[in-house]
């Protein structure tokens, strides 16, 4: 399998036929056939469904061109890398977060530390992970740090730091409920309940909690693919929904409120790396940063161990004088 099949692969479904790839990768139609044909015998599998006048991906080719498509990102990135090698650039510093995170806690917490002291020089990537981010694209050296939810397989990875905090329940502005400093579950009555798929093992926890909280109560469940929308709902007034409080730092709406849930349900996030990597004095004043913001702004978060045991054994009734 060579990485110009690979090409081949990408542009005929970026460009909808094996003409046009052709024209975009600088190469003749019989070539780009022909590289995609013995790709297709290498396989042991048919990539299209040759169709005119466009050819389309069959159910397996489309699974293969999914992981084609990262591969060849990163080639991009590892040739970019070299470039900047070889003129003498910095070398980026790289994090990758799952999305939430990405887009709810880190741009604050970035914006705050670097304001003071900047933790990078001239370029920095941020790699987002759409679903969780796993301990094997942490060992490939995917990052210098992961900015993830909890738990992880830790093994060969530095846990730098790692907290958890009660969940939050997101209610209209003009909910019964939502005059209260904290909501406890079996409150949740006769409610219509906004969840998040249950692609992460955390939102599977908060999904099932709510679920079960609620059962044998007349009302609908929806569920959604972002904490934004589920927002969005609630602010319409469709249900309430359970959150992380994570990242709902930079992304709330008019018209919603959120109060802690007085229950045993908290989410849990930390900082990691591979166990064997040095971490540029960057990354590491970063990581720091990045503790202290959540330390600060993140309401009731205590910190933990790897195993998610608290340091700290006040309870969140104890701590909002509810006890």
């Amino acid at each position: 399998m060579e990485i110009r099949q690979l090409e081949a692969l990408n542009a005929v479904v970026a460009s909808g036929s094996v003409t046009a790839a052709g024209r975009l990768l600088g190469r003749s139609q019989p070539v780009v056939s022909r590289q995609i044909s013995d790709l297709e015998g290498e396989l042991g599998f048919v990539l299209f469904e040759r169709t005119r006048p466009i050819i389309t991906l069959t159910e397996s080719g489309a699974e293969f061109h999914r992981e084609v498509r990262g591969i060849l990102a990163d080639l991009q990135q590892l040739e970019s890398r070299v470039l900047g090698m070889r003129s003498g650039q910095v070398r980026p510093l790289r994090i990758l977060a799952t999305s939430d995170l990405a887009q709810g806690l880190l741009p604050d917490a970035l914006a705050r530390i670097d304001r003071f002291n900047p933790v990078f020089g001239r370029h920095l990537v941020l790699e987002e992970a759409v679903h969780e981010v796993t301990a094997q694209e942490i060992l490939e050296g995917r990052a210098d740090f992961a900015l993830i939810n909890l738990p992880i397989d830790t093994q060969g990875l530095r846990v730098h730091w790692c907290g958890q905090a009660p969940c939050l329940l997101a209610l209209p502005a003009g909910h019964v409920l939502a005059s209260q400093d904290a909501v406890r579950l079996d409150e949740v009555r006769n409610t219509d309940v906004i969840t998040l798929l249950s692609r992460y093992r955390m939102r599977y926890h908060l999904t099932n909690s709510l679920v079960q909280a609620t059962a044998g109560d007349p009302r609908r469940h929806i569920e959604v693919g972002s904490q934004q929308t589920a927002l969005a709902m609630v602010r319409a007034g469709l249900g309430v929904g359970l959150m992380d409080p994570f990242s709902t730092q930079s992304g709330m709406l008019d018209g919603v409120v959120v109060r802690p849930v007085l229950s045993d349900i908290h989410y849990r996030i930390g900082v990691v790396s591979q166990l064997t990597h040095d971490l540029p004095e960057g990354a590491q004043r970063l990581i720091r940063g990045l503790h202290s913001h959540v330390r600060q702004v993140i309401p009731h978060f205590v910190d933990t161990d790897a195993n998610g045991l608290p340091h700290a054994a006040t309870s969140l009734a104890e701590a909002l004088h509810l006890a």
